[in-house]
């Protein structure tokens, strides 16, 4: 199974979502529920293909060494 992205792609959409989240945190009253919404789907997308490919990448790491 390859991986979708590079560990480079993972690391760089972690560190979005982790901007984002930031910026939510700093700024929580200046947003409506629809930016709150918007930025909810935007650091799902992100931590969700980092996490899909550290987990990918975990398992192809435990086969190796099995």
């Amino acid at each position: 199974m390859s991986h979708e992205i590079t560990l480079e792609q993972a690391a760089e959409m972690a560190h979005q979502a982790e901007i984002v989240c930031a910026m939510l945190e700093d700024h929580p009253h200046h947003m409506t529920d629809g930016d709150v919404s918007a930025i909810a789907a935007l650091v799902k997308k992100l931590a969700g293909h980092a996490a899909g490919w550290l987990i990918e990448e975990q398992a192809q790491r435990e086969n190796t060494h099995a």
